[in-house]
């Protein structure tokens, strides 16, 4: 009787033993907005223009050691008019031993034509609003893609612009020290063939956005 007892009592203490580990590990570790939620990290998040948002995150009582960002986090501007911001890549970051971090997270537009926040910009971070978004913005490594060619795409998914809408954004991308038209225009063509390969690899048909048509 002794022999099965003891084995039971020793699968309960490695179920227990488990269940500690596991608890300790997501306390360790947690999502950003679900830190915020939870009120054991504050933060503040501002504009910088087309490509991040500056970040102040403070520990709180029961604080995480880490928190990560997940891609396709969105931040909306306080203030109407200005675009919105995706966060490219997974970005982790470190608030063990820290009471307070300060980071640029990067973010590519996702309202084509509107003004850039700036500094003066209180920005509200939310859930991805699309899947594809969260999808595309996973694929992203910042030292692997133009960033011309991760806006492109990201305006594809968040705003479908027009072919037509999207030349003038096109003629700006371009290099200044292109002069000639027909190299202008070689130019832009292989940024949005870029950007449709990149779509591709987030598993979504360019043929599905206009300003591939």
């Amino acid at each position: 009787m002794q022999q099965p007892f003891r084995f039971i009592i020793s699968m309960v203490m490695v179920a227990l033993l488990a269940a500690w580990c596991a608890s300790i590990s997501m306390a360790a570790t947690a999502d950003l907005l679900e830190a915020l939620e939870q009120g054991t990290v504050w933060a503040e998040f501002r504009g910088t223009g087309d490509l991040g948002v500056d970040a102040t995150i403070g520990r709180q009582r029961g604080s995480p050691d880490y928190v990560t960002i997940a891609p396709g986090t969105q931040f909306w501007a306080q203030a109407g008019g200005r675009q919105g911001q995706t966060t490219l890549g997974w970005v982790p970051i470190d608030l063990s031993g820290q009471a307070v971090v300060r980071l640029r997270i990067p973010t590519a537009c996702t309202n084509i034509n509107r003004p850039a926040p700036t500094p003066d910009d209180i920005l509200f971070p939310e859930p991805c609003p699309d899947e594809r978004m969260a999808v595309l913005c996973g694929l992203i490594q910042l030292n692997q893609y133009d960033l011309n060619v991760v806006q492109l795409a990201v305006w594809a998914v968040a705003n479908n612009p027009t072919s037509r809408s999207i030349r003038r954004q096109l003629n700006e991308m371009v290099s200044e020290e292109v002069t000639s038209v027909e190299n202008r225009r070689e130019q832009g063509a292989r940024l949005l063939d870029a950007a449709a390969a990149l779509l591709e690899r987030a598993n979504l048909d360019p043929a599905d956005f206009r300003m591939f048509r």
